[in-house]
């Protein structure tokens, strides 16, 4: 997880023509404005990072616990220390880093992102440090100094947001021969399970993501991705493309209030390819069943609250 290489004086990253690209181009497409007022904002919520989301973050930190302000460091020399994110926002994030690291509030650096073969680069300061037994976690406020590279970062953070910000909306129901129960994130973000009424088995999940609806089935494992009406032929394979990253995205960072099984399933339909729409007739729960032939069994508590157990008479 952690790692220090020696620095070069200069962020190695950082070679000529280097340029931040947004993550997303025909989704999150957040404008000028909304990032203005953003900049412009006192506070900003902090969301919490999924173990399984593979984002890496590196910083360049001079090893010194202190220095002179009038004269700080050059930003991006010394060791280049690698961590994992633990929390993020949308002016800066803490990054889990080796107790061996070494820096202080106010020295200048740069914070490289990188997440499927992408990379982010962005100056920023250390905002504070602290050295714990088995690591060292280091917050950062970052300076976005063009529009792209916020952008970017935005849809990262909108990215984590909707994955971990799911509560659930009430108990499940039956409707349509189905255990229904939905969890709500920002926006119009909704995620709904249907499961056997008798077993509580997981057959199958609907995702409400912005224009789109998603919908997975667990045998054989398919994920379908659906535009809204009216927005099906407005670049529909680039979207779909985008939608399944965000989709992955978000999913590894689902909260536990989230049942396991559910997330398991989730996670496992998004790794292969997306199935064309309309190959299944989601709305018909006799074609739905017929794709749970093999799905595993739960007991009820495992994916609804456990209710109060009844004593049971004795003598």
């Amino acid at each position: 997880m952690f790692g220090g290489t020696p620095g070069t004086g200069l962020y190695p990253w950082l070679g000529p023509g280097t340029e931040n690209v947004p993550f997303f181009s025909r989704i999150l497409d957040f404008k000028r404005a909304f990032l203005a007022r953003l900049r412009n904002k006192r506070s900003h919520p902090r969301h919490r990072v999924g173990a399984d989301f593979p984002l890496k973050a590196s910083l360049a930190l001079a090893g010194a616990d202190k220095f002179n302000p009038d004269q700080p460091p050059v930003r991006g020399s010394g060791l280049i220390w690698s961590g994992r994110v633990g929390d993020i926002s949308d002016h800066g994030l803490n990054i889990i880093l080796s107790p061996a690291a070494t820096t202080a509030r106010g020295e200048p650096t740069f914070l490289r992102l990188a997440l499927e073969g992408e990379e982010l680069v962005i100056p920023c300061t250390v905002a504070h440090f602290r050295v714990q037994n088995r690591h060292a976690l280091c917050g950062v406020r970052l300076e976005f100094d063009d529009s792209p590279t916020q952008l970017a970062y935005h849809q990262l953070v909108e990215a984590v947001k909707l994955g971990a910000s799911f509560s659930a909306t009430g108990p499940a129901r039956l409707r349509a021969g189905f255990f229904r129960r939905s969890w709500r994130s920002s926006g119009r973000t909704l995620l709904t399970e249907l499961r056997e009424p008798e077993s509580h088995a997981l057959v199958h999940f609907e995702l409400s993501l912005a224009d789109h609806q998603v919908l997975g089935r667990g045998f054989p494992p398919g994920l379908e991705i659906q535009a809204r009406a009216g927005q099906e032929h407005l670049h529909a394979s680039e979207k779909q493309a985008e939608v399944h990253r965000l989709y992955r995205w978000l999913v590894a960072n689902l909260p536990k209030g989230v049942p396991a099984d559910l997330r398991d399933l989730m996670t496992r339909v998004g790794v292969g390819p997306t199935t064309p729409p309309g190959a299944v007739d989601w709305g018909n729960p006799a074609t739905a069943r017929a794709f749970t032939s093999t799905v595993i069994k739960v007991p009820l508590s495992a994916w609804q609250s456990p209710r109060p157990k009844t004593p049971v008479p004795t003598g």
